[in-house]
């Protein structure tokens, strides 16, 4: 190989190089990107389980609510829920005895 081919080879792996190091800065910087947007994913789920929860907690209070206004239909859904929520008792306290 004369000097002419290898600087020729020599400008080719240059070019080569510096694509492949672009390209590892552009990888690097969608990495980084997708690092910030799975934190505001996360933080943003983490807002709407709260929130959920107190949903859940609200719908509960109104149920009860319901139930204590006399109507029928609330006092048997009441009633329901009262032994739901004896039952769920006497399964912890029997896993505690375990």
């Amino acid at each position: 190989m004369n000097n002419r081919e290898l600087l020729d080879k020599m400008d080719g792996l240059l070019r080569q190089a510096d694509f492949a190091e672009n390209r590892i800065a552009a990888i690097l910087t969608e990495n980084q990107d997708l690092h910030a947007k799975n934190k505001r994913l996360e933080l943003n789920l983490r807002t709407q389980r709260k929130e959920l929860d107190v949903l859940k907690e609200e719908f509960k209070t109104l149920q009860l609510q319901r139930a204590l206004s006399g109507h029928p239909d609330a006092r048997h859904q009441a009633k329901l829920k009262i032994n739901q929520f004896i039952r769920e008792i006497d399964q912890c306290l029997a896993q505690l005895q375990e």
